[in-house]
């Protein structure tokens, strides 16, 4: 089978799997939000990029496993990662950085100067050519951008070769497994998991998460024309090479820059300080009711509150964020915009029962319907769980999990927290 090493400017793409069934000579397929089986629907870091002072703790959103099966964890850092008939692993052992074996794990800096130690001679091994933007000159990373200005070597963790290495990705590779998988003991090291992939993925599940490096650069010094380079008269004829400027625009290149007398931030697009998105809760009403304008969100969903819907009751559920958390990416592309780009959340929805009118929403429109399931014959009453996972398209992740309750008899309206105190309108 072709393998491909996976691109460092890859599309976003967020992955479901959807879970199959077959029935007569067809074949249905459960929605990707019907959880069904053991599954990881989302992975987040805090903060969800390399930063240099600081580290970024992982964990993982797992679902639909027995709550209490032992389990096993490994996680390790690769900046170059093979994909193979869906499996993902690292280029070569000497570039994987082993960050543990537990439910959690964290990544930093120096996890990158661990692995980028070794990849000249790993990509001279299996004869790739080496990152575009790469440095192979022996040229060291500036040495405003470490700790007391001092550059580490590259025979003790330094960056080596690679100091200018244009990387925006990189990766954490991930496995979760049932104890059973491996006879009922976890193996001590995250190696020999990643090493081998997932067999049986209704115990264990493997994956990857993309994490992007926070601009590596001195504070901004005042525009100096006296030692900035000369700009020909034809600026046409320098590359286009993007560069930041340190009022924080984006130029087409140093002569642009030059000629704006501004000095220069760093080389590539600016980027701001990537954080997480963040969910400040969930909105819940029955969609039959034409709630007031006040409340036309629904009514706050807390965390402790387990609501009870009759079978086949139909819900309208609001993420709730602050549209003033929404980052600012850069200038916008349009010519025309007043207003610089901002990000675009996602919303994907998970269910253990019921099904949702669509599996994603956005931050426009980022409501959705949810339609109860039928009770099983002799059952009178059903414990769901939802979940709600947000993505920024830059790595950003966050989570909520609610419950409630789906029960034989229960009234149809109004408002299903209406009945536990929650303050409601009358329709």
């Amino acid at each position: 089978m072709r393998r491909r090493l996976v691109s460092n400017t890859a599309t976003w793409v967020v992955a479901t799997v959807a879970a199959a069934t077959l029935v007569g000579c067809g074949q249905d397929f459960a929605p990707p939000s019907l959880v069904d089986k053991f599954r990881v629907i989302g992975v987040r870091a805090e903060p969800p990029e390399i930063r240099l002072t600081q580290e970024s703790k992982l964990d993982m959103l797992l679902v639909g496993h027995d709550p209490v099966a032992p389990m096993c964890y490994a996680w390790a850092f690769c900046p170059f990662a093979w994909s193979k008939d869906g499996n993902f692993a690292c280029i070569d052992a000497d570039v994987q950085v082993e960050l543990g074996t537990g439910p959690t794990a964290t990544v930093g800096f120096f996890h990158v100067i661990q692995a980028l130690q070794n990849a000249p001679k790993v990509f001279d091994k299996l004869g790739l050519k080496p990152p575009t933007g790469a440095s192979t000159s022996g040229q060291q990373a500036d040495a405003g951008c470490f700790p007391g200005g001092v550059v580490p070597s590259g025979g003790q963790g330094g960056m080596g070769s690679f100091g200018g290495a244009d990387i925006p990705e990189m990766y954490v590779l991930f496995q979760a497994a049932q104890a059973s998988t491996f006879g009922g003991t976890c193996p001590k090291s995250a190696t020999p998991m990643l090493a081998k992939p997932c067999a049986d993925r209704s115990r264990c599940l493997a994956g990857y998460k993309r994490l992007t490096m926070a601009p590596l650069a001195s504070a901004c010094a005042a525009f100096d024309p006296a030692v900035e380079k000369p700009c020909p008269k034809d600026p046409e004829v320098c590359a286009q090479n993007t560069v930041c400027g340190c009022d924080g625009n984006n130029y087409a290149n140093d002569c642009a820059r030059i000629a704006a007398k501004i000095a220069k931030k760093h080389d590539g697009r600016c980027q701001s300080a990537n954080d997480n998105p963040k969910l400040q809760g969930l909105g819940l009403r029955v969609a039959a009711i034409d709630l007031a304008a006040d409340v036309s969100r629904g009514i706050d969903w807390p965390l402790d509150t387990t609501p009870v819907v009759a079978p086949g009751a139909s819900l309208q559920l609001w993420p709730r964020f602050d549209p003033k958390d929404k980052q600012v990416i850069g200038p916008s592309q349009d010519p025309k915009a007043t207003k610089p780009d901002t990000e675009t959340l996602l919303f994907s929805w998970f269910t253990t029962g019921g099904t949702f009118g669509s599996d994603r929403s956005y931050d426009d429109i980022p409501q959705m319907g949810w339609v109860a399931p039928t009770l099983d014959a002799g059952k009178t009453e059903k414990l769901v769980t939802l979940w709600l996972v947000a993505r920024d398209g830059r790595n950003g992740t966050d989570w909520l999990q609610r419950q409630l309750l789906v029960r034989k008899g229960a009234p149809a309206k109004p408002n299903p927290l209406c009945a536990l105190g929650a303050k409601c309108p009358t329709p």
